[in-house]
């Protein structure tokens, strides 16, 4: 059953993470890039389709996977695209590992990238087995403590070294353990590159037997010079490459408990006021710095209190707890902040250094408090704010991807209850419809818009044409926008609004409108008549297009009604395709035939050869659907007739002969 356990945890877990994949995206969630981002972006991540959230600064990693684009630190856009280079880039090791697995590719590395944490959290609990073999619940315990704190999962969810440095700490005492003290140092060594604080675990290097005996402090110093030569080696480089570090990381240290200190009282100061209280579960997450708060104090008292030397990890834990002593603000602020991944060394020789036993347990559980904050850190991505709707392969298009809906940052997050999903805008925004096909579709919306108060808002899109414009106040006001034509591309359409936002108790953001349940339902568009769709390399663009449908005699104009659309003909009709490309293409054409009165339709190329025949009238419609039809470079005539004469309806002046509905012209290569 405890095996069983163990089983479940790596589980959830594969499970917990499978939920950041997003189509098209991949992980790229995980890296927390922000639309609010004031730095450039380097070129190599710009042609990539990756998450952004909009309403955002972003996190550390996406300086880290830039980083990674460019290991060697010589590309000049990294120094306006990282916030602090010379203090980003000492943490090198996953960045090289990225790019060495991504084969130097930029999409590649990105995706390595986010994959370590997930590959780093699996290798963990391996070498955990070691300390916590799958024996009891306790042991259990122990184990899901550390891969299941707050300080792995936060690492995971945002990408950062927290979670491999802490597999290099583990990995390194293991190996020191199975009397392997080289190999351990060679370990840390690596830790080092990953995290500078890593060096910390070299502490466990210091066994009393080494320290005691004058014979075995030249190895002792050797282990020492070899864990922390490549990171010193490193710095070098990174001075002479893109200059002195300057004052990124001041605010990590402070002088000795003061910025713990601190965090206690603003944590202590929220639990008073009951109105904070209230806010601080649900929102702002201060509960959750009072877990993180009460564990590292468990573990960092634990660690003071019980003096072990003689075992490895009690040194290392005595290191990390020093550290905890120093921590300065950036270290401690947040919700529940940057400690609890920090120190995450510290937690791991906690839990393996309590003593078994029923009246250890409350110590043990209070060390790891911090398991109750995973399903904060492994919240999923939120839901977009719109719906696509629509055949697979008109959302999707095998060369462009995803058609992408992009929101200003104007814009907050995405919010959902239930069913129901939203965006409140602070104002006036611009929402962008990226068409991945090369050809134009046709979408229409369905949707609600309010207000906290009666304002009025207008949409309009390409050119500033209008779409709708109305007055909206609190309560939904329901909207649909029919045909609205999304070019290849991107489409861009503005949310107008004439006051100013507002705001409501409890809440510190500005709220102008909000855009509910918004269902975009596609289809090609048609252009007099006929829908193209097929490859870009075939189609070409709107500017030079590469294929031309031309109803060059015997057609009245085109109509439509809703999503049908035809032409009548008025006799013999010709239907002119010129394919602009350097070698034959095919095409395969689907239509619907009707005709005024019952007759027989037949479909001819140019010079006679008949494609179609079938039987048709004004009541029974015949479905064409004709396959590899190839089309020549240049002119590729098509004849449309039947066997009798056009003829007049009721209520049309006109001669009518065949009505062809619904063009779908499919080109290959």
């Amino acid at each position: 059953m405890v095996l069983l356990g163990y089983m479940v945890i790596v589980a959830m877990f594969v499970g917990a993470f499978a939920q950041f994949y997003i189509p098209e995206k991949g992980f790229s969630y995980l890296v927390s890039f922000g639309g609010r981002l004031p730095h450039p972006r380097i070129d190599a991540l710009k042609n990539l389709d990756y998450y952004v959230e909009a309403d955002s600064d972003g996190y550390d990693a996406q300086y880290y996977v830039q980083i990674a684009m460019a290991p060697s630190l010589r590309d000049p856009q990294l120094k306006a695209a990282v916030d602090s280079l010379p203090y980003r880039a000492r943490r090198i090791l996953i960045s090289w590992v990225s790019y060495v697995m991504g084969l130097g590719q930029p999409a590649a590395i990105l995706n390595a990238y986010v994959l370590q944490n997930a590959i780093s959290w699996l290798l963990l609990a391996g070498v955990l087995l070691w300390w916590f073999p799958p024996v009891s619940w306790n042991n259990w315990l122990r184990w899901t403590g550390v891969l299941f704190s707050f300080g792995m999962c936060f690492s995971l969810r945002n990408s950062l070294v927290d979670g491999p440095s802490l597999l290099l700490i583990a990995a390194g005492i293991m190996l020191l353990e199975k009397g392997k003290p080289w190999w351990s140092a060679v370990v840390l060594a690596l830790g080092g590159l990953g995290k500078e604080t890593n060096l910390l675990g070299a502490a466990g290097l210091l066994r009393k037997e080494d320290v005691v005996s004058p014979r075995r402090w030249p190895a002792l110093i050797l282990r020492g010079l070899l864990v922390a030569l490549p990171l010193a080696l490193w710095l070098v480089y990174i001075q002479r490459t893109v200059g002195p570090m300057a004052d990124a990381g001041v605010r990590n240290f402070d002088w000795p408990f003061m910025g713990f200190a601190r965090k206690w009282i603003r944590v202590w100061m929220e639990f008073k006021n009951i109105t904070i209280w209230s806010r601080a579960v649900f929102i702002e997450g201060a509960f959750w710095s009072f877990l993180m708060m009460v564990a590292v104090s468990t573990q960092f008292i634990f660690l003071m209190l019980r003096p072990t030397g003689k075992l490895a990890w009690w040194r290392v834990g005595i290191a990390f707890a020093v550290l905890l002593i120093v921590l300065g603000d950036a270290v401690w602020e947040g919700y529940p902040g940057a400690a609890s991944r920090v120190l995450l060394p510290m937690q791991l020789a906690f839990n393996v250094l309590v003593p078994s036993g029923r009246k250890w347990l409350p110590v043990l559980l209070l060390g790891n408090l911090t398991l109750v904050n995973a399903p904060v850190a492994l919240q999923p991505p939120p839901d977009d704010s719109f719906r696509l709707a629509g055949a697979e392969n008109l959302i999707v298009s095998p060369e462009g991807g995803r058609l992408r809906v992009l929101f200003s940052p104007a814009w907050y997050g995405s919010e959902h209850l239930g069913d129901s999903y939203w965006s409140w805008s602070r104002g006036s925004s611009t929402v962008t419809i990226l068409n991945p096909h090369a050809f134009a579709l046709e979408a229409d919306w369905d949707f609600e818009l309010s207000a906290l108060r009666k304002r009025e808002v207008t949409i309009s899109g390409s050119e500033s044409h209008e779409l709708w414009r109305g007055e909206i106040q609190n309560g939904p006001t329901n909207i649909k926008l029919s045909r609205i034509v999304l070019q290849p591309g991107q489409n861009s359409f503005a949310f107008d609004t004439d006051a100013a936002a507002s705001r409501i108790d409890g809440d510190s953001r500005l709220f102008s409108f909000c855009l509910k349940n918004w269902i975009i339902t596609l289809r090609p568009a048609s252009c007099a008549g006929a829908v193209v769709i097929g490859p870009f390399e075939l189609l070409g663009t709107p500017e030079s297009p590469r294929i031309m449908v031309n109803f060059s005699r015997g057609w009245y104009d085109a109509e439509r009604y809703e999503n049908i659309y035809w032409r009548w003909s008025k006799g013999p009709a010709e239907v002119v395709i010129t394919n602009r490309n350097d070698t034959p293409i095919k095409g395969n054409f689907s239509f619907s035939l009707n005709a005024i009165s019952k007759r027989t339709a037949s479909l001819l190329r140019g010079d006679g050869t008949s494609l179609w025949e079938g039987e048709v009238s004004s009541r029974h419609s015949e479905e064409a659907d004709l396959r590899d039809v190839v089309l020549s470079p240049g002119d590729t005539r098509f004849i449309f007739q039947s066997n009798l004469p056009a003829s007049g309806a009721d209520n049309d002046t006109r001669l009518l002969d065949l009505i062809m509905k619904n063009l779908v012209i499919e080109v290959a290569p």
